[in-house]
């Protein structure tokens, strides 16, 4: 019986904690743009946001249907960031200023 209680304690408790950590926001790197244009398809943000990228220099590459992978070489320094949307919203991680501008100036 203690073997039980003792279980069902831990069990709570590893629950708790999962839980607690699935809630959590997004990470403080990230940066979420909005999208105002509310008559664009998901396949055509794809498209915009893909074709924003590589005029301000970024390599895309498609990773699923609502995220992209973009990479900017400079030289010896390279950053790459996931970029995810949807109707409504994109967001950059880690956040990039310049490519979260390009991006909002193409969407409007």
């Amino acid at each position: 019986m203690k073997n039980i209680v003792t279980l069902s304690i831990v069990s709570l408790f590893t629950t708790l904690v999962l839980v607690g950590c699935s809630a959590a926001n997004h990470s403080p790197e990230s940066h979420s743009g909005t999208i105002d244009n509310k008559n664009l398809t998901q396949k055509k943000i794809h498209k915009i946001i893909k074709s924003a990228g590589e005029e301000d220099g970024w390599i895309i590459t498609e990773f699923k249907s609502n995220a992209l992978i973009a990479e900017k070489l400079d030289g010896d320094n390279s950053k790459s960031v996931t970029i995810t949307f949807d109707k409504h919203s994109f967001d950059i991680t880690p956040q990039d200023s310049d490519l979260e501008d390009a991006i909002s100036d193409a969407l409007e």
